[in-house]
C-alpha cells in the first residue's frame, strides 16, 4: 500500500517524529536535527533500493522519491547550521557528489539548486520510466549507494567529534569549591561533605529539567 510522502516522512523519521515536519524541527538544536536527518536518508534510499521497479506501485516510487528529497534537504539546512569545520567539509563533498548526478537527476525532475537542495517537478517525474529512476535510485545504482556512503562517513565524524551528543550535555560539569567553608559544617552535620553533594544533585536537576524541556532529543544513527 502506497502512503502519502508525509506518511513516509514519518517512518524515515522514527525515532524523532518531530524531525519530519517543519513545525517539529523548530526548536531543536542542529547537532540533533543532523543526526536525524542522516538516519532519515539513510531509511529514504534503503526503501528505495527495496522497491519492485518492475511491477511496484508508480504512486508509491513517486511519494517516496519526493520523501527523500525532504529528507535530504532537511539535512541540507540542519548540517550547514552545526557550525563545525568538518560538518561544513562534508557537507561540501554531500553537494559536490550530488552535483555531479545532477543531469541525471534533472532527466527524471529533479534538479539541484545552487545552494545544494533539491527540487522536484512531479510531473516529470511521474512521467519517467522507471527504469530511469531505477538507475538512480536501485539498490545497486551508483547515486544511492554514494549517497549511503557518504552518510556513513559523516555519522563516523559525529561521533568522532561529539557532535551527536546535544550542546547542553556537552558542557563540563560543575566543580565544587576546593576552599573548605569558613564556617565549616553545620551543627550536626555530616563532614564527610553533604553540601558538596546537595551541590550536585541540585547541578544534575538543572542539566535534567534542561534537556527535558524543550527539544532536545539525542538520536543516535
Amino acid at each position: 500500500m502506497s502512503l502519502s510522502v508525509s506518511g513516509y516522512m514519518n517512518q524515515f523519521y522514527k525515532g524523532n517524529l518531530f524531525g519530519a515536519t517543519k513545525n517539529g524541527r523548530t526548536g531543536q538544536s542542529s547537532n540533533s536535527l543532523a543526526v536525524a536527518d542522516m538516519k532519515a536518508v539513510r531509511k529514504a534510499v534503503k526503501q528505495l533500493g527495496e522497491y519492485d521497479f518492475e511491477e511496484g506501485d508508480g504512486e508509491e516510487l513517486v511519494n517516496k522519491v519526493q520523501a527523500f528529497v525532504s529528507t535530504y534537504n532537511n539535512y541540507i539546512d540542519s548540517a550547514k547550521a552545526v557550525g563545525d569545520a568538518d560538518a561544513d567539509r562534508y557537507l561540501k563533498q554531500l553537494k559536490k557528489l550530488t552535483k555531479e548526478f545532477g543531469g541525471e537527476l534533472d532527466d527524471i525532475g529533479i534538479s539541484v539548486q545552487n545552494s545544494g537542495k533539491l527540487v522536484v517537478d512531479k510531473k516529470t517525474l511521474q512521467s519517467t520510466g522507471r527504469y530511469q529512476v531505477s538507475r538512480l535510485f536501485g539498490s545497486d545504482a551508483e547515486f544511492s549507494v554514494q549517497i549511503e556512503n557518504q552518510m556513513k562517513r559523516t555519522n563516523s565524524m559525529f561521533k568522532r567529534n561529539r557532535l551527536d551528543v546535544p550542546k547542553q550535555m556537552n558542557r563540563p560539569a560543575v566543580k565544587p569549591s576546593d576552599k573548605p567553608s569558613e564556617s565549616g559544617p553545620a551543627d550536626g552535620g555530616d563532614e564527610s561533605g553533604s553540601g558538596t553533594a546537595a551541590d550536585d544533585n541540585t547541578q544534575l536537576a538543572r542539566q535534567l529539567a534542561e534537556v527535558l524541556s524543550g527539544s532536545m532529543v539525542n538520536y543516535t544513527v
